[in-house]
C-alpha cells in the first residue's frame, strides 16, 4: 500500500519574526496553509492516505486540517510530545501507520516543489531499492546535504551536510521515497536526524537512489523564502 508521512513539527524559529508563533505548516503560500501544496501534491501522485506528524501547535495544525478532504486525502495525526528530530518524528509516525511492505513517501511540510513527484514513486517501485531521494543540482549547495553518487550515477554512496564554500553540487532536495519496513528499523535514539544519523548509514548499508529531477524547489524556512514562495506560488 501506498502511504506519506509528513514532517510538520518543527518550531519554525527562523521563521518567526514574519509568522509570529504561527505553526509554520499553516503559513499562507498562495491562499491556502504552506503543507496544502504538500497535500495536494501527494494527491496528484496517488497517495492520498497521509499521516501528519506534528509536534510544536499540533492541535492547531489539526484544527486547521482536520481530515484532509478539501484536498481529497484521508489525514490521520502523530503528535511529538517532546521534539524527537525529523527521524525520531518519522520513526514514532512509522510505528503507528505503516506496515513493512509498504511504499511510504515522506515530504517536508515546509518545503514546496516542482518535481515530478508520481515518476519518482513509480521509479522506486520498479527499482526494487531500499530508498529514493530526490536529487536536483544547484548553483550554491551552501544550504543543503550535497550527495555523491557511485559510478553508475544512479546509488548515493555518501552525504556532506551543508559545505562552507560556496559551490554547484548535487543536492538532497527533500522528498523522499521508502520502504515501510526501512522505517520500522529506525532505532529509539532521541533527538534522531534523518539527514545527519540515517541516511549516511543506510548509505553504506542499503540500496539508497537518487532520483534527478531539477525541476524548482524550495525549501520556506526563514522570512526571505516565504516572501519567493509567495512570489512563485500562486
Amino acid at each position: 500500500m501506498r502511504r506519506a508521512i509528513v514532517l510538520a513539527g518543527g518550531l519554525g524559529t527562523r521563521l518567526r519574526p514574519a509568522v509570529g508563533d504561527l505553526p509554520k505548516p499553516l503559513v499562507d503560500v498562495g491562499g491556502e496553509p504552506l503543507v496544502a501544496h504538500q497535500l495536494r501534491r501527494l494527491a496528484a501522485a496517488g497517495v492520498p492516505d497521509i499521516v501528519i506528524a506534528a509536534g510544536f501547535g499540533a492541535q492547531q495544525v489539526q484544527d486547521e486540517l482536520g481530515d484532509g478532504s478539501r484536498w481529497d486525502v484521508r489525514l490521520t495525526y502523530s503528535r511529538e510530545q517532546q521534539p524527537l528530530g525529523t527521524g525520531g518524528a518519522l520513526a514514532l509516525a512509522a510505528r503507528a501507520a505503516v506496515a513493512p511492505g509498504d511504499t511510504v513517501v515522506v515530504v517536508n511540510g515546509d518545503l514546496l516543489s516542482a518535481h515530478d513527484l508520481a515518476a519518482q514513486i513509480d521509479a522506486f517501485e520498479r527499482s526494487g531499492a531500499d530508498v529514493s531521494i530526490h536529487v536536483r543540482e544547484v548553483d550554491d549547495a551552501r544550504p543543503y546535504g550535497v550527495v555523491s553518487l557511485d559510478d553508475s550515477g544512479t546509488r548515493i554512496r555518501g552525504f556532506r551536510e551543508k559545505p562552507r564554500i560556496a559551490a554547484p553540487g548535487l543536492v538532497n532536495a527533500g522528498t523522499y521515497v521508502m520502504r515501510g519496513s526501512v522505517l520500522l528499523d529506525l532505532p529509539d535514539t532521541v533527538p534522531l536526524s534523518l539527514e545527519v544519523d540515517v541516511f549516511p548509514g543506510l548509505a553504506a548499508d542499503s540500496d539508497v537512489r537518487a532520483h534527478r529531477d531539477d525541476a524548482p524547489f524550495l525549501d520556506v524556512g526563514t522570512p526571505d523564502a516565504l516572501e519567493r514562495a509567495r512570489q512563485a506560488w500562486r
